[in-house]
């Protein structure tokens, strides 16, 4: 019978919270959570993780101290939307732990704050609710990536304060040294969950936490923050909101386009290429300065004019092909005209359809050759 999954909380001061996770195998891994704001120092914090990775890897769960009874009940409904999206990849598993249940009396409403698109509009759009933004390190940033992390944080501090929000900055370990381990797919299976550590560890502030929209209800996929699984994530203190379905991304570009704070502080890119702030080479700068485009907006944080050869031979996957062609439709729609730059994003398309095959090309043609040589050899 192999061994489950095993969760200890650690001791550690108000402000940090850290775990022992031990794998089926006896691999010990440590994860530690800190925050300008005190931390909820309980199991519930890693019930979400914990859970999407064992059932990815198909390992049962115990925990060692009790874990939120709403919470636990919401972890069920959750693994059978994981069985309904991912049949072949998921297993069900057993969770071991003493329910339990405590209301901290928190008032709160929060809301994830990367400074991207989605989040600027929810920020912006939910400003009357919202009491607190939330900022992470170790999520889109590299955990040891510090001096992209200073320029982030210090755009979302000021952004923040513009907003007139304070701003709750968290800094974890839970993808760098748990889920890019094992490994595990961050978007399509991790991250929501992971933004669900983050909500729940600050339970003593928060009741509502708000988990910007990754897509409109039409564009609707399976993935890691989705309407259907984030507020399952909920526990007796924390309930999680999936904000905006009904306006694309484009639309919400046109929205954030009005604000001088978005304009000022915006941060799309998760390549930084050359260590830039937005590359404005990547396929999601692209995208974002052609929306802009369309929009009339100037954001400061591209570049003034985009280097059309770098994007003719920017690197897309296919789900990016949709999303530039109607980037490139709502431009014309709006009577903007660049004939450069739709002739660079065309050949960027073209050529995204036929690398993978070069690629596949020239890998067994080594392939070939290696068997080639080991032959003349004998």
């Amino acid at each position: 019978m192999i061994s489950p999954m095993t969760v200890h909380v650690d001791d550690t001061g108000a402000d940090s919270i850290a775990a022992r996770i031990t794998t089926p195998s006896g691999v010990e891994v440590r994860v530690r959570t800190e925050s300008n704001y005190s931390l909820d120092h309980s199991s519930n914090p890693w019930l979400p993780p914990l859970l999407t990775a064992g059932m990815r890897k198909g390992w049962d769960v115990a925990f060692d101290g009790p874990v939120d009874s709403t919470a636990l009940r919401g972890a069920s409904e959750a693994q059978k939307i994981f069985l309904d999206w991912y049949p072949k990849r998921f297993r069900e598993v057993s969770m071991s732990a003493e329910p339990g249940r405590v209301a901290t009396g928190a008032t709160g409403v929060g809301c994830f704050f990367s400074g991207g698109v989605d989040s600027f509009y929810s920020a912006i759009m939910e400003s009357d609710r919202i009491t607190h933004l939330v900022f992470v390190h170790g999520f889109d940033i590299g955990i040891d990536d510090e001096s992209l992390a200073a320029r982030a944080l210090a755009g979302a501090r000021e952004s923040a304060a513009e907003l007139g929000k304070p701003l709750i900055e968290v800094k974890t370990t839970i993808r760098s040294a748990f889920a890019d381990r094992l490994p595990l797919d961050w978007g399509y299976d991790f991250h929501g969950a992971a933004l669900a550590h983050v909500g729940l560890a600050l339970s003593q502030h928060l009741s509502t936490v708000i988990i910007p929209s990754s897509n409109c209800r039409e564009e609707l996929a399976p993935w890691g923050s989705h309407p259907d699984l984030d507020p399952l994530w909920s526990s007796s203190s924390v309930a999680f909101e999936h904000h905006e379905l009904d306006l694309h991304r484009l639309g919400k570009i046109r929205r954030i386009g009005e604000n001088r704070t978005a304009m000022n502080h915006l941060r799309v890119c998760w390549e930084n290429l050359d260590g830039e702030f937005n590359c404005g080479r990547c396929a999601k700068c692209v995208r974002t300065q052609i929306g802009l485009a369309a929009a009339g907006a100037r954001c400061t944080t591209f570049p003034e004019t985009m280097d059309v050869r770098a994007v003719a031979r920017m690197h897309m996957r296919s789900r990016d092909r949709g999303y530039l062609r109607t980037s490139l439709a709502a431009m014309q729609d709006a009577g903007v005209t660049d004939t450069e730059l739709q002739r660079a994003v065309n050949t960027a398309i073209r050529r995204s359809h036929w690398t993978p095959a070069l690629l596949y090309v020239r890998s067994a043609g080594s392939y070939i050759g290696q068997v080639i040589r080991r032959s003349l050899r004998r």
